[in-house]
Formats: structure tokens, sequence, C-alpha cells
């Protein structure tokens, strides 16, 4: 049968197509990809059709945002408890990749040096013991002891160092890719330059999800957007949870003779500033955050001129290093610095993975386990630590 064509008719090529799925993530950065991968495990295990799972990604690949801008590394040693235990059980997922991982990713266990003075050391120790018990390897270090090992932290300022031997760099983008490359063949359904239009809500309940060209009728939004968290949850009507987007600035050095690629990464914790070895020279970093919006962020050049005094400042030996390129990225964070995971207070069905703040690459693996475990109805301890209900109104950040 054939359609009559009428004056003022067309065939509406705009028209989003129709599909559908159980769970619809929403970014294909850290958060998300680990998500797919450990919904998609879950689920098959169980015997659910990972089919049912579908990431939609905005831009054409994925990690063009924080995922893919960050200093990429592991760092398992930090104050808050709740986000401490999260890094470990990363850690250890990188450490002992699951059989048949999809991709080599390579984690380059060089270590930490956390230096501090005064409160901060006091605060390091207190954090030190706290990893211990976790079941992390730490040692406290006089300030020779550090210089012993790096060598150009002679003439640095500091009253003690942490050596916590198993943290390092890993391949952001091979352990990305993994994570997606590992929930497609489990099933799960990935699409890119596939923006959200919109999020259909019937009754207090989510419904569907255009994205890109694609209605996808559904029954649970995972929100895993990164700093567009907040505008992905306002497309829904979704509890406000005030997320803020902080610029940061790194920095890379052409090679350099003298640097050594089986130093640690060295991160002062009381002056604010970190470095690394990084393709033959260093990564530079002056721990600077400046709310922006979400995108790639304007580079400030005033952030060099603050790098240039910290580094001269605090760590004489490396002062007149030259700088080769610069590249700015997005941190998202929650009011209380604690990331954001849990069904919304306010919309059935939706679901937050948001607000990791800097801790993205190195807990990846454990908040995709624990959003998945979540979401499949088991109990957690970490539920109520994380849970955006905790922003509703008559909650406490």
């Amino acid at each position: 049968m054939t359609r009559e064509r009428v004056k003022g008719y067309s065939p509406e090529p705009n028209r989003p197509s129709m599909t559908r799925a159980r769970y619809v993530i929403i970014g294909a950065g850290f958060a998300g990809a680990s998500v797919a991968y450990h919904l998609s495990r879950r689920f098959g295990l169980s015997g659910v059709h990972t089919g049912d799972i579908v990431v939609v990604e905005q831009e054409a690949v994925p990690g063009v945002h924080s995922s893919g801008r960050n200093a990429s590394m592991i760092r398992q040693v930090v104050p808050d408890p709740a986000i401490a235990s999260l890094a470990m059980e990363g850690a250890a997922f990188l450490q002992h990749l699951p059989p048949a991982w999809p991709t080599p990713v390579s984690f380059d266990q060089n270590g930490s040096l956390l230096l501090a003075s005064g409160k901060q050391l006091a605060d390091l120790q207190r954090d030190a013991e706290a990893a211990r018990e976790r079941g992390v390897t730490v040692e406290l270090w006089t300030p020779e002891e550090a210089q012993r090992r790096v060598e150009i932290l002679r003439g640095a300022a500091f009253e003690g160092a942490l050596w916590c031997p198993t943290d390092g760099v890993v391949d952001i983008h091979a352990l990305l890719t993994s994570y997606l490359k590992a929930a497609s063949s489990l099933g799960a359904r990935i699409r890119y330059g596939a923006p959200v239009k919109s999020i259909d809500v019937s009754g207090g309940r989510v419904t569907g999800v255009v994205a890109g060209n694609e209605r996808i009728e559904t029954e649970a939004v995972i929100n895993a957007a990164g700093a567009w968290a907040g505008a992905i949850a306002n497309l829904a009507g979704a509890q406000p949870v005030p997320l803020r987007p902080m610029r940061r600035h790194l920095f890379l050095t052409p090679p350099l003779p003298w640097v050594s690629p089986s130093w640690p990464f060295i991160w002062d914790i009381s002056n604010e500033l970190y470095f690394r070895p990084d393709s033959g020279g260093l990564l530079l970093c002056a721990c600077d955050q400046d709310e922006m919006p979400p995108g790639i962020p304007p580079a400030d050049e005033s952030v060099v001129e603050r790098l240039a005094e910290k580094v001269k400042n605090h760590f004489p030996e490396i002062s007149d290093v030259p700088i080769k390129t610069s590249w700015t990225g997005l941190r998202t964070f929650s009011p209380d610095g604690r990331f954001v995971i849990g069904w919304d207070a306010r919309v059935k069905g939706f679901f937050w993975v948001a607000g990791l703040g800097g801790h993205g690459v190195t807990t990846s693996a454990a908040v995709g386990n624990l959003a998945a475990r979540v979401i499949g109805g088991e109990a957690s301890p970490l539920a109520n630590t994380f849970s955006p209900g905790r922003f509703a109104a008559g909650g406490s950040a």
C-alpha cells in the first residue's frame, strides 16, 4: 500500500527512529564506560539480555573531555575513607585485569611520593595509617629518603613523605577503550555522535530518551555525563545536585636527559603542585581550579606563571624547565567532594554516577561495579554515603 502524496505532506526525515533498551547510559567517559561493562557483565551472568543496555555519547569518539584530558595517575591514599576504599579497589582491578580483557592496558607502578609539612603532614600520616588498615602498602619517609629515591627533590622544602609503591600511571585511552570493548562484547550497544536532546518522564518515572536521531524507550537512565550531569538532570526534572565543573591545566616539557622514566609521581600536598615523568620530560600541574561551564575550557595564560612561581619556590632543581605544550580539562565536584551515585530522589528510574572529581581514573572500575550492584538491587554500605538523596530538600551536604 502506498501513501498518496497530498499537499503539505512530508515524510518527516528528521523524526527520531524508535528503539528500546532496559538501560540507557548517558556518557562514554570512564564513569559511563565502566558502568556499561559491569552492568553488562552482571546482567549477562544473570541471564538478562545485555543488548538491553545502550550507551549514548555526544562526541564522535570517547575520551574527548575529562576522561581523555587528565594526568593518568592512580593514587590510592586520599583523605576521604569512602573514596579511598574505591581507589584501592580500582587499583587492584588494574593490577589484575579480568581474563580475556580486550585491550592491553599498561599500568606502570612506579609508585607515588606524597610530600607534606606541618598540619598537612599530620593529616598525611593519619591517611597513611588508614590506608594500611585497608591493606595498601605505604611507608613514611624522611626528606633524605625521598631525595635518595628522586634526586631532583634536593633543595625542596618538606618535612616528610609518604611512599606508595602500588600507585602509578595508567594508559587512560587503552583503559577507556577496553571498558567499552568489553561492554560491547557482552552485548551492550554504543551510540556515538548522539547528544541527548530530551528525557521523557511520565507519572514521575523515566520512559524514554531522545539521543541524536533516535528515541529509546527505557525504564532507567544512568546519568554519567560528567560536567554535563547537571544539565542532563534538568532535562529529566530530577532533583538539583549543585555540581561544579572545575578547570585544571597540565603542562608538558620537551624531553629532558636527566629525567628518569622510573621516577614515581611527586605530589606536594602542602604547596599544591605535582609532577611526573612523561614522554621523556615532565608533566606538571599547579593544582589550579576555577569553575567553568561544561566543554573544553579555555586556557588561562596566568596559570603557567603560577606554576613557574611554585616550582621556583619549592623545587629549585627543576625551576628552569621549559614548557613545550599544555592543555586543560574539567573535574566535576559535588558540594561535599564525595561522589554522587544512586537513584534520584525525585524521578524514578533516574540514576546518578557523577561528581567523581579528580578520582575518576583511579576509581573507575570500583565506581562501575558499585553502580551496577546498586542498580541491581544489591545492598552496599557505600550506597548511603554517595546517594544523591543527601542533597534533597532537608538533606545534608
